[in-house]
């Protein structure tokens, strides 16, 4: 199988990531509630998986915050630090993992929600809609890093310095750059990153994180409440992080086999040429019609991974049509031919309302750090054959 739909999950795995969880199976026990060695075993799992995330994201251990995906990070984040009353700025390619929790204490909680309008070409007029929109009274931004729709990168730390207000609280979803570009928090200028432990890091579905600025902690509401391992007297949530936002038997097999997917990281950077080759490729094809791209392919071109972190402007992610054959019919003429990719709104409406592509959808192919040139070349000869 050609696999070309990464931005939903990276594939394959490793071994090593299955050998961790299958370890984890026959030797963890519950962790944080007892002293036996099953339960230690656990404990040394759940600290590793921090540690690796806190130095690949440049925090400390206990500022981050293990979930079972990008949505139930931000969703923590959202409804645990959002104002009664108050203004949340977001942008206009959201997914529905930010919108729908925004909209849905928009309804619940009365506050006012704004979009940003992300420019596709230009960051300084990106930045400059953001500093408009968030004025004097928004209190709150959540954004994405990147479009898991058309790649656009935004641009986080500049966004960050034109709103320099020591009460303004930045969330950041990192679901499609996480794994594809070098992140520091700090450098980043989010108080809070939320990410996928199964996209371009490689770790097992059903794995996340929430991690928090450790310069900036802030106080969460808690979305859900039990079993902590520690203050069981209190009829509360603890106070400390991460326990405050923890609750209850946490997923420690994908936990291990996320630490294994960490301990073997390596930034990829084939993935960022081919997809600048590809990018040319399909520019050649007649009737196809290509969305939220860069005019000039040599604008995503990489020398290393220094250079990704303060230049790429684009994640490896294609949209397109093409002309006669709506999305969802190619996306199953491809599956057929045994290449993977996604057809349809993925999830993010607000981003295909903002590239015109909502009433249409569109087929989405995004690379990883196992595509290789003949796997494109296989994809641009099956869209050849297909009439």
């Amino acid at each position: 199988m050609i696999y070309l739909d990464n931005a939903a999950t990276g594939f394959p795995k490793s071994d090593a990531v299955l050998r961790a969880m299958q370890e984890a199976f026959v030797s963890c026990g519950n962790p944080g509630r007892s002293s036996h060695a099953p339960a230690r075993n656990s404990d040394r799992i759940l600290f590793r998986c921090r540690q690796l995330l806190a130095e690949r994201f440049g925090s400390t251990p206990e500022n981050v915050i293990l979930t079972k995906n990008a949505t139930e990070a931000l969703n923590i984040a959202i409804k645990g630090l959002y104002r009664p009353g108050g203004e949340v700025l977001t942008s206009t390619l959201e997914h529905n993992a930010v919108m729908r929790p925004l909209h849905a204490l928009r309804a619940a909680q009365g506050i006012t929600l704004k979009q940003f309008r992300v420019d596709l070409t230009e960051d300084a007029v990106t930045v400059e809609n953001f500093r408009i929109a968030a004025g004097e009274r928004a209190d709150m931004a959540v954004v994405t890093h990147a479009s898991n729709v058309c790649g656009r990168v935004l641009p986080i730390p500049e966004m960050r310095k034109a709103v320099r207000r020591e009460d303004f609280l930045l969330i950041v979803d990192g679901s499609q750059t996480a794994g594809h570009l070098p992140i520091d928090i700090r450098t980043l200028g989010a108080d809070v990153l939320c990410l996928p432990g199964h996209k371009g890091l490689y770790g097992p579905m059903g794995t996340g994180a929430l991690i928090c600025n450790p310069d900036r902690v802030p106080y969460f509401r808690t979305l859900i409440e039990g079993g902590s391992g520690i203050d069981s007297r209190a009829s509360g949530m603890p106070e400390v992080l991460p326990e405050r936002l923890e609750a209850g038997t946490p997923n420690v097999y994908g936990i291990a086999g996320l630490a294994a997917a960490l301990a073997e990281f390596r930034f990829p950077e084939r993935e960022h040429l081919l997809y600048r080759q590809l990018l040319r490729e399909l520019r050649q094809f007649p009737g196809i019609r290509l969305y939220g791209q860069p005019a000039d392919p040599s604008c995503v071109s990489i020398a290393s991974v220094a250079s990704v972190a303060s230049d790429a402007r684009y994640m490896p992610v294609l949209l397109f049509n093409r002309e006669g054959t709506d999305c969802e019919t190619l996306g199953e003429l491809l599956a057929e031919k045994d290449i993977a990719v996604r057809a349809g709104l993925h999830c993010a409406p607000a981003a295909h309302r903002a590239l015109g592509t909502l009433e249409s959808g569109g087929v989405r192919v995004s690379l990883g750090r196992a595509t290789t040139e003949a796997d494109l070349y296989a994809f641009l000869e099956a869209m050849r054959s297909i009439r």
